[in-house]
Order: structure tokens, then sequence, then C-alpha cells
């Protein structure tokens, strides 16, 4: 009996060692992969093509006042450009052919330098983490790592994503993010961007997405409904957070005519100094 006990201890320690080996090494293109197709796969994801999104946000500040704002973005879903953003309510239309980006603010041209590179990121900061996971693919994009985590009662492949120094329009937001796949389904669970502190007193909340309420669109599944909590230096839920609410269309590529084009007369476009760095407006937006 004893020598039976001891042999079946030895054969189940060894294939837990061969479980854990197995987790541990998990490939990363391998989960990428494998999450894209749960959502509707790559392929139908980047035949989306264009795409626009008008979102609704209410948010909820650490010491309880509350806001609403709303915003359009449009972009192609397999390599963002070109873009345009609107912001009714500060009478901002901004958009980007692929070969530098523009804005009206009232119907007057933005003449910040900035703006030639801003645009775009400031959409792709919107578009990443509406769809994860197929963004995952996008230029820019690395997951460095995969690891077995847990979260509440579910087993999941934490990966770590690192971005592109320039990925989005403020250095405000972490460049390394954490990703929750399901173990099981290989939906994604909710993605961390970390605390920020760029020194001298410039600090920025992380933040924790999660997503509910899903429509198909061409065959790929994305979220209605984003919630965002603010995290603190230590990784702690704050108070902070913001709902955002997504409505979805696809554009036909003809209904796309006119809206990225730049219609800044040349001699009034900004242009970027040369052999110097771009100059980052004093106040980003809230995120």
């Amino acid at each position: 009996m004893r020598m039976g006990r001891s042999w079946f201890l030895v054969i189940a320690s060894a294939v837990s060692a061969v479980s854990a080996w197995g987790q541990a090494t998990m490939n990363a293109q391998e989960v990428v992969s494998r999450a894209c197709e749960a959502s509707g796969g790559i392929a139908a994801f980047r035949k989306l093509g264009f795409l626009r999104a008008e979102i609704a946000s209410e948010e909820v500040t650490q010491d309880g006042q509350t806001s609403s704002t709303s915003k359009i973005v449009i972009f192609k879903t397999e390599a963002i450009a070109p873009v345009r953003l609107e912001l009714p309510a500060l009478g901002v239309i901004a958009g980007d052919d692929g070969s530098g980006g523009w804005a009206l603010v009232q119907g007057r041209p933005d003449p910040r330098p900035s703006t030639t590179v801003m645009v775009k990121r400031m959409v792709t900061a919107d578009a990443f983490p509406l769809l994860l996971p197929c963004s995952l693919t996008w230029p820019g994009v690395a997951v460095t790592e995969v690891v077995p985590a847990q979260l509440a009662d579910r087993p999941t492949w934490r990966l770590t994503v690192t971005l592109a120094r320039n990925f989005f329009h403020t250095p405000q937001i972490a460049t390394v993010w954490l990703v929750d796949v399901d173990r099981e389904n290989y939906r994604v669970l909710r993605a961390d961007s970390p605390y920020t502190d760029l020194g001298k007193g410039v600090v920025a909340d992380g933040m924790r997405f999660s997503w509910s309420n899903f429509v198909t669109l061409g065959g790929v599944r994305v979220p209605t409904q984003q919630i965002v909590v603010g995290l603190d230096p230590l990784g702690n839920e704050k108070a902070h957070s913001r709902r955002d609410t997504v409505k979805w269309e696809r554009l036909a590529t003809e209904k796309t005519a006119g809206l990225f084009e730049n219609p800044i007369p040349p001699e009034q476009r900004p242009r970027l100094p040369v052999g110097k760095p771009v100059n980052l407006p004093g106040n980003p937006p809230r995120r």
C-alpha cells in the first residue's frame, strides 16, 4: 500500500510539473492568435475597413464630481490611419489622412506643430482598448511575456504588452500594459495601464479596462460598454471611474470621401520644427 501510494505521488508530481511547465512557456503569438480567433478572427477584423465609433462617457472623479462628454472617432481597423476625431462640445474637428494631422477649433486652424502627429495618437488611445485583442496586432505593439494568472475564479493568461514610446498622445498613459485573456475561451477579460510618474509632480492614475455588452460587426465581436477604473501607484482601484457607451457603424469606403483630407490651405498648416522635438500641449486632454 505504501509503495503504491508513493508511486502515485511521484506520478502526480510529474504530471503537475509538466502542466506547470506548459503553462509557463505558453507562446505569446499563440495566445494572441487564439484570442483574435475567439473575437471573430484577425482576417475578419482587417476586412471591417472603416469603423465609426460614437462614444458617450460618464466620469466620476475621486471626489465624487460627475461629468459627461462625447466624441466620434473614425479609423481604419487594419492600420488605424486614416483617422478622424470630432469633439462636438469643443467645436473640434480633426483628421489625418496618413500624411499628417490637422485640426479645426471652432472653424479655425489649430496652429500647434504637435497637431501633425497628435490626432492619430489620440484616436489610437480610444481605439486600442476597445478593439482588444485584435489591436494587439497593430504596428507598435509587442507582447513580450505570457504568464498564468487568476482573475477571481477565472484562470487567465496574463500578457505583458509593450507599446511604442509615441503610441499615445500623452506620456501620462503608460506604455507597458497587462492584459488578461481567459485560459478557457480566450476572451479578453481585463487590461491594466499602470499609474505613471513622470517626475516633478507630474503623475497620472492608472486605468483598468473591462467590457460588457457586445455586438458583432462583420463577424467581429466588439463591446458597447466599457468601464475604466482609476488605479493608484500600488495598482489598487480608486473611486475615479468612467463608463463609456459606444455605438458602432461600419462605413463603406465611398462614404469616407472627404473625411480625412486636410481642409486647411497649405500656407496655414503647422509644420514640425526641423531637428527639434515635438512640443506637446501643456494640458493634455483628460484620458
